[in-house]
């Protein structure tokens, strides 16, 4: 087993291969978890004193919270996540901080869950495949709404439920490529769902500050939160290249340059019009 940097092995890289994500332990520094923690405290009490009620099931905060999650700077490993799975070149895209409110144990409901998805799912045409990295700011347990991951090796084979649009790679230098489902809305939710089988996929129990690492292809759901606790996670996606809308004319997402070593000035001003 090769190190690749001080957190990503070449072990990682078959397990992202095979499986679709693999997952690095307790790696984001206590200072770092301090600050996202803080950040959501203030942006659930701003939310409570404006509607004087619960905040609802998937509430985010501003990204700017987030940005020393997603900056380089004093933030190496983010950096080493991304640039052994992406390469050298990688665009900062999208990130959201989502939090869970405690429904108790009692309650039956499943409000604070999220269907089986791709991320890929909510792209309507194909695309180069992202990154996702799913940082667990709390600790996450099998009742307070953690996600799920279905390994690559167990997706459903084509059929009537799980049409296939297209192949992507599993990262830009792999030969490994994941199918990409044909999503539809979920009648009792905004959600869309990419996966109606039987099979729950891998529960992601971890101590806060692990980071699940994943492609856009991976089908991944989360559970109601049935703790009488806060459930918080920081989504940070990073893409290869820029994601464009379908006609190519606009971005779809922001494109800012996180780890760019081989564009050239000329090729970086064309991505940052």
């Amino acid at each position: 087993m090769s190190k690749l940097n001080e957190l990503v092995t070449s072990e990682h890289l078959k397990q992202f291969d095979q499986h679709g994500y693999f997952i690095l332990s307790s790696v984001i520094p206590v200072e770092h978890l301090t600050i996202m923690n803080n950040a959501i405290d203030r942006a659930i009490k701003k939310r409570d004193e404006k509607m004087h009620q619960m905040i609802n099931s998937n509430n985010t905060t501003p990204e700017d919270d987030g940005l020393i999650l997603c900056s380089t700077d004093g933030n190496k490993y983010m950096e080493q996540i991304v640039r052994a799975v992406l390469g050298e070149n990688v665009y900062y895209t999208h990130s959201e901080i989502v939090v869970k409110r405690g429904q108790g144990k009692n309650d039956s409901s499943k409000r604070t869950a999220f269907a089986w998805h791709q991320d890929s799912g909510y792209v309507p045409y194909e695309h180069t495949p992202y990154l996702s990295c799913w940082c667990a700011l709390t600790e996450m347990t099998s009742n307070n709404g953690t996600i799920s991951v279905l390994p690559a090796e167990r997706n459903p084979s084509a059929d009537e439920n799980h049409k296939i649009r297209w192949f992507g790679k599993a990262r830009p230098s792999s030969e490994t490529k994941f199918p990409s489902y044909a999503h539809r809305p979920d009648d009792s939710s905004p959600d869309l769902l990419g996966y109606f089988g039987n099979d729950p996929g891998v529960e992601v129990v971890c101590p806060a500050g692990s980071i699940v690492v994943f492609s856009s292809l991976t089908l991944h759901c989360s559970s109601p939160n049935r703790s009488d606790s806060l459930r918080s996670a920081y989504n940070v996606q990073y893409a290869p290249v820029p994601l464009m809308s379908e006609d190519q004319k606009s971005f779809r997402h922001k494109a800012d340059p996180f780890i760019i070593q081989s564009k050239t000035d000329e090729e970086l001003k064309k991505w940052q019009l």
